[in-house]
C-alpha cells in the first residue's frame, strides 16, 4: 500500500493498466482458481438488469479458456471486489470488462508458465482445453493442480496480449444470461 499527498502520480501509475485494472492492480483482485478448478471472478460492477454479469463472464471464460458455466461471479461486495467506482451503461463493459481481460489473459499466461515447467515443456507446446493445460505425450493438469497459492498474487503488467476477436469461441457467441433465474424465481436483489 502507498500513500501519496500529489494524486497526480498515483493517477498516472494507475493510467498505465486498461479499464478498471489500475484500480486494483493484483491479478488475484479480479481471479482466484480453487482446487477443483472452479474459476471465482471478481468484479465490482453490479447486474441492474443489463446483462452486464454474462457479458464479464464471458470475457473471463474467453480468456482464461474455461466454460462459462465453470466460473462464479462475486459482483459487487465491498468487502471483495475490486473498487469499480459505478455500473453504468456500456462504461461497465468498456472499464471492467477490459480490465477483466487483461487480467484473465495474464493469469492464463502465469498458469501455461507454471504448467510448462511443471510438465517440463515449453509452454508453445501446451494448449488449454476447458480449463486443462494440455502437453506432449497426453500429459495434462488441470487449473487447479496448477494454482497453487499465491500464484496469482502479483501485480497485473497488462503486457500479455488478450486474444483477438477471430480466436474467439466464448465471447461474441450466445450464452443462458446468468441473472434470469434469479428474476424467474423471484430471488434477485437489487440496488
Amino acid at each position: 500500500a502507498s500513500f501519496t499527498l500529489v494524486p497526480r502520480f498515483a493517477l498516472a501509475a494507475a493510467a498505465k493498466l486498461p479499464g478498471d485494472l489500475g484500480a486494483a492492480p493484483m491479478l488475484d483482485a479480479w481471479i482466484r482458481i480453487e482446487p477443483d478448478g472452479r474459476v471465482t471472478v471478481f468484479t465490482g460492477k453490479v447486474e441492474l438488469g443489463q446483462g452486464v454479469l454474462t457479458a464479464l463472464a464471458q470475457i473471463a471464460a474467453e480468456e482464461l479458456d474455461v466454460p462459462v458455466a465453470h466460473l462464479t461471479m462475486v459482483a459487487g461486495d465491498t468487502a471483495l471486489t475490486p473498487n469499480e467506482s459505478y455500473t453504468s451503461g456500456s462504461q461497465s463493459i468498456e472499464y471492467g470488462g477490459s480490465a477483466l481481460r487483461f487480467a484473465a489473459a495474464e493469469a492464463r499466461a502465469v498458469l501455461l508458465d507454471r504448467a510448462a515447467a511443471m510438465l517440463g515443456t515449453p509452454t508453445d507446446q501446451l494448449k488449454v482445453v476447458n480449463g486443462v493445460v494440455h502437453g506432449p505425450r497426453g500429459k495434462r493438469l488441470g487449473y487447479g493442480q496448477i494454482a497453487m497459492a499465491g500464484l496469482l498474487h502479483r501485480a497485473a503488467t497488462a503486457k500479455v496480449a488478450p486474444k483477438p476477436a477471430a480466436s474467439h469461441r466464448i465471447v461474441g457467441r450466445p450464452v443462458v444470461r446468468l441473472d434470469i433465474p434469479k428474476k424467474v424465481f423471484a430471488e434477485a436483489i437489487y440496488v
